[in-house]
C-alpha cells in the first residue's frame, strides 16, 4: 500500500497504536478490581483482598521501570529480608512470609502442588523475559549506559554448566536419585550472575549496589541484636545465633566495603559514616555468635594488605605491625590457655576454630572431613555422582535432627564437592569463581579511579569470604552466598573491561547482549559512579 491511500491510513494507525495502552490497562485495572472483589467475597480478609493490587502495580512497575531499578529492588529483598524456615521460633519480622516466598519452593510455602519453584527463580525469569522483549522491539532503556563482563566469562560459564550437568548425569548412572535441590544450590550463582550481568550496568552502578549490600548489611545486624534483646528479656538466655549463619558472608562483605571506601578515599566525610555503620555491623556479627565471620574479614584484609601497593594505610600499618608484633606475640602465647578471662576472648575463639581438643564443632568437622577424605577414595576422579552422600568410616555425632541432609551435602562444601563432582568436573565448576577473583585483582592494579579500586577490592574479598564460608560450612546451602558471589562475579567481569585488564575480543558487539564485553576504556574516559 503506497501514494494517498497510505497516507490517508497512516493517522488511523497512530491512532490504533495509541488505544493498545489504554486497553492494556484498562484490562489490568478491571482484572485487579475483579479479583479484590472476588477475595472480599470469598471471606479472604482485608490482608488478601489488597494482594491483586499490589501484584498488578509490581507487574506494571516491572514492565516500566529499567532493568536495573527491578534488580536493585530484587537484590535488597532478597539480602535484608528474613524467613521463617532459617531457626525456627526466634522473633521474625512481618515481611519474613516475603523472604519464604523469595528463598523456598512456593509449593511447600504456598501450599499449591506443582509449583516446584523458587519465587526468586520465577521473579529472575520474569524480568529476563522483560529484557528480552525489549530488545526484540528494539528498545534502549537497558542498553544505554551498559557494560557487559568480559568475553572469556563465557567459557567459564559453559565449563561450569557441563560440570553440574556431568556430575548429575554421573549420578543417574550409579543408580542414585534426582537432587533437585543440589543442582539448585550450583547453578543459582550461575543464574544471578547472568542476571546481574544484563540487570546493572556497570561502573555507573557501584554506588547503587555498594549502598544496597551495606543497607541490607545494617537492616539484618539491627535485626541480629533486636532478636538476642528479645531472647534475653524472654529466657535470660540468648540464641544459638541472631539471624542465620549465611548472614556472616553478608555482614563480612558490608563491613569490607565501609572499610576499603573509608581507606581508598580518606575523607572525614567517609571516616564519618565508617565510623556510623562500623559499630552496628561489628554488633551484629557478634549478636549472630558465628565465629567464621571473623575469619572471614580477616582472609579479606590479608588479601587486601597483600595485593595493595606500599603506600598511604598500608605503610602506616605496617609500621604499626612491626612496632607492636612483640606484644601480640606475648599476648597470644599467654592467652592460649586462659580459659575465663574476657581479655582473652579474641585468643579462644581463634583457637576454638583452630584446635579440635578444647571444640567440639572444631572436632565433629575435623571428623567429617577424614570420612569425605577417605569416600573420595573410590571415585576421584569423576565423582561418585551429585546424588551421593558420604561414608561414614569413622562414626561421627548423628545431627540428621538438625541437618538430615549432611552426609549428602557437608559442611565442608569445598570436599564435599570434590567427593559428589570428581577432581575434573570439580575444577570445571570452581574455575568459574577462580576467573572471577583474578579478574576482580587484576582490574585493581588496572584502576586508575579511587572507585574502580574500591569496586574491584570488594568483589576480590567478597569472593575471599564466600569460599571461606564454602570451606567452613555449607556455603552455596545460604542464599547470601549465591547472591553475593554472583554479584562479585558479575562486577569482576564488568570491571576487568572498563579498566582495561581484560581487553575484550566482543569490543564491537552491542551493548547489553549478555556475557559480551564492551569496548575498554582503561578508565580514562567515562564518568565514574558517585560516592557510594
Amino acid at each position: 500500500m503506497n501514494g494517498p491511500t497510505a497516507a490517508a491510513d497512516a493517522p488511523a494507525r497512530v491512532l490504533r497504536a495509541a488505544r493498545r495502552p489504554a486497553r492494556g490497562g484498562t484490562a489490568l485495572v478491571g482484572g485487579v478490581a475483579v479479583a479484590t472483589v472476588a477475595a472480599v467475597l470469598a471471606g479472604l480478609g482485608p490482608a488478601v483482598a489488597v494482594v491483586p493490587a499490589f501484584l498488578a502495580a509490581g507487574a506494571w512497575a516491572v514492565v516500566r521501570a529499567p532493568l536495573r531499578w527491578s534488580g536493585a529492588v530484587l537484590l535488597f529483598l532478597l539480602l535484608a529480608v528474613d524467613d521463617h524456615m532459617e531457626n525456627v521460633g526466634q522473633w521474625r519480622t512481618p515481611l519474613a512470609f516475603v523472604g519464604d516466598l523469595l528463598h523456598y519452593r512456593l509449593d511447600d510455602v504456598a501450599h499449591v502442588p506443582g509449583l516446584a519453584v523458587t519465587g526468586m527463580e520465577v521473579i529472575v525469569v520474569v524480568l529476563l523475559a522483560v529484557w528480552a522483549r525489549r530488545r526484540a522491539a528494539g528498545e534502549t532503556l537497558d542498553v544505554r549506559g551498559h557494560v557487559g563482563v568480559a568475553r572469556v566469562m563465557r567459557g567459564f560459564v559453559l565449563l561450569c554448566l557441563a560440570g553440574v550437568i556431568f556430575a548429575d548425569a554421573n549420578g543417574l548412572l550409579h543408580g542414585q536419585a534426582l537432587v533437585p535441590w543440589k543442582v539448585r544450590n550450583l547453578l543459582h550463582p550461575v543464574m544471578l550472575f547472568l542476571f546481574f550481568d544484563l540487570a546493572f550496568r556497570g561502573p555507573a552502578d557501584h554506588a547503587l549496589v555498594g549502598r544496597i549490600v551495606v543497607g541490607a548489611g545494617v537492616v539484618r545486624a539491627l535485626e541480629a541484636i533486636v532478636v538476642q534483646r528479645i531472647s534475653i528479656a524472654e529466657t535470660g538466655g540468648k540464641f544459638a545465633v541472631g539471624t542465620s549463619h549465611g548472614d556472616s558472608v553478608l555482614f563480612a562483605a558490608a563491613t569490607y566495603l565501609v572499610l576499603v571506601d573509608a581507606l581508598e578515599r580518606p575523607t572525614w566525610r567517609r571516616v564519618g559514616r565508617a565510623a556510623l555503620i562500623l559499630p552496628v555491623l561489628l554488633g551484629g556479627m557478634l549478636q549472630n555468635e558465628r565465629r567464621i565471620v571473623w575469619v572471614m574479614l580477616l582472609m579479606m584484609l590479608a588479601v587486601t594488605y597483600l595485593v595493595t601497593p606500599m603506600r598511604g594505610w598500608k605503610r602506616t600499618l605496617t609500621r604499626t605491625l612491626a612496632a607492636v608484633l612483640p606484644v601480640v606475640v606475648l599476648y597470644v602465647a599467654v592467652g592460649w590457655n586462659a580459659q575465663s578471662s574476657r581479655i582473652f576472648a579474641p585468643i579462644r575463639t581463634i583457637r576454638s576454630v583452630t584446635d579440635t581438643s578444647v571444640d567440639h564443632s572444631a572436632y565433629w568437622r575435623e571428623v567429617e572431613n577424614w570420612n569425605i577424605s577417605m569416600t573420595m577414595r573410590a571415585h576421584p576422579l569423576f565423582g561418585m555422582g551429585l546424588g551421593g552422600r558420604y561414608v561414614e568410616h569413622m562414626y561421627n555425632d548423628d545431627i540428621s535432627s538438625l541437618y538430615k541432609e549432611y552426609r549428602e551435602w557437608p559442611h565442608n562444601t569445598v570436599l564435599g564437592q570434590l567427593f559428589l563432582l570428581g577432581a575434573v568436573p570439580f575444577v570445571a565448576v570452581w574455575a568459574l569463581f577462580g576467573a572471577g577473583l583474578f579478574l576482580a585483582l587484576r582490574a585493581f592494579r588496572f584502576a586508575r579511579s579511587a572507585d574502580d579500586r574500591v569496586a574491584a577490592l570488594g568483589c576480590a574479598g567478597t569472593i575471599v569470604a564466600c569460599h571461606v564460608l564454602a570451606y567452613g560450612d555449607t556455603g552455596a546451602h545460604y542464599s547470601q552466598y549465591k547472591i553475593l558471589m554472583a554479584l562479585a562475579l558479575a562486577f569482576a567481569g564488568k570491571l576487568a573491561v572498563t579498566t582495561g585488564a581484560w581487553p575484550s575480543a566482543g569490543a564491537g558487539a552491542p551493548a547489553g547482549d549478555p556475557l559480551e564485553g564492551a569496548a575498554p576504556t582503561g578508565g580514562r574516559d567515562r564518568v565514574t559512579a558517585p560516592d557510594m
